[in-house]
């Protein structure tokens, strides 16, 4: 795959907390009660240290603090932690993305002359945001990136497009220019391929109580969807499935030089290996118990966690080696997925997004 030494983004998940519940993420059902089996944490700084100074001596360009599970402005070291990489990585870039709407805004104004962007994840304006950024407050959150802004912060606004905000964008665009955001990014969004990897036109939304509240949708605007989850949509249910099991898979994390590290201190290429662990319904797909038994393959799941091995040995000589030696036969589905030849819906989806490698 490749070398610690040759890495040149480091994405961190450094919290499993998230004040808000949108329906299309892993650490909760629908929108509705946190799943039981996600392990709830925050990285001390000590556990933060000890992973970051793995890779003194690497060059590396990006230092991207992001989340599968939790949102890193719950870290209550999040301050401590950039100042960490700013004085050992003083080259370095460092970028986060949050959903704004945690934390003080006292914060955010110490963060903006620290961090080189801040991505707000804000899917609408204040009549719809939180539609999908469920308990996320608009004044909180507005109150927060006006204060990062204000300090001369480089801020950006991602916007995911549904039908029920695709309404918005432009207005959303001119308020972003009018507000000082460096950056407006329309995500066309991925998830409406659920994780069973089944095509969908909807998703029922969900309370604590598992009861149907309302129902998110794709946009209706064919320019605000997933160039290739139309691909998907008109190809026939058997050939999607051969394509999954032939695609070659063109690692994006291979093609970056990327580690991810999530909150529990498991290492993989991306992000989009990590929901496979907790989320309920990946546990149900064959990834999962394929990456169970891998982790078994290399001598137990210690062997592919940071907070328990040399990252080094992960890279290079037990975890990844073994996740890339998956891919000629395609027994990981996730990959094929997410980073085949011609359903690459993950790139397709931040084909826009700027501020990402």
């Amino acid at each position: 795959m490749f070398n610690l030494s040759d890495t040149k983004n480091l994405e961190l998940e450094i919290s499993s907390y998230c004040n808000a519940a949108c329906p299309q993420c892993p650490r909760n059902h629908h929108g509705g009660k946190t799943i039981d089996t996600l392990p709830l944490t925050n990285w001390s700084i000590d556990q933060f240290n000890a992973i970051i100074d793995q890779f003194k001596g690497v060059s590396l360009d990006l230092i991207y603090f992001c989340g599968t599970y939790g949102d890193p402005m719950m870290n209550p070291h999040i301050l401590e932690m950039i100042k960490c990489i700013k004085t050992k990585f003083p080259s370095c870039r460092i970028g986060m993305h949050t959903n704004g709407g945690l934390q003080y805004y006292g914060l955010y104004k110490k963060l903006a002359p620290l961090v080189d962007f801040c991505a707000f994840g804000i899917d609408g304006l204040e009549t719809t945001n939180h539609i999908y950024r469920r308990k996320v407050s608009w004044n909180k959150l507005q109150e927060n990136a006006n204060a990062f802004i204000q300090a001369g912060g480089y801020a950006v606004w991602d916007f995911i497009v549904f039908e029920h905000n695709q309404h918005e964008v432009e207005s959303a665009r001119q308020m972003s220019i009018d507000l000082g955001f460096k950056e407006f990014n329309i995500k066309k969004t991925s998830r409406f391929v659920d994780r069973q990897h089944r095509v969908t036109q909807h998703l029922d939304v969900m309370d604590n109580k598992n009861k149907i509240e309302y129902q998110i949708k794709l946009p209706t605007d064919e320019s605000y969807i997933n160039p290739s989850f139309k691909h998907i949509q008109t190809t026939d249910d058997n050939k999607f499935k051969n394509y999954l099991q032939t695609t070659k898979i063109m690692c994006n994390g291979c093609r970056t030089k990327s580690v991810y590290i999530g909150s529990d201190g498991l290492v993989f290429p991306c992000g989009w290996l990590h929901d496979r662990i907790y989320c309920k319904d990946a546990q149900k797909h064959k990834d999962h118990y394929k990456l169970m038994s891998m982790f078994e393959s290399i001598g137990g799941i210690a062997n592919a966690n940071a907070f328990k091995t040399n990252i080094q040995d992960i890279i290079e000589d037990k975890w990844f080696p073994a996740i890339e030696s998956e891919w000629p036969t395609n027994s990981i589905e996730r990959c094929a997925l997410m980073c085949g030849s011609k359903f690459n819906i993950i790139g397709s989806q931040n084909a826009d997004v700027a501020y990402r490698v």
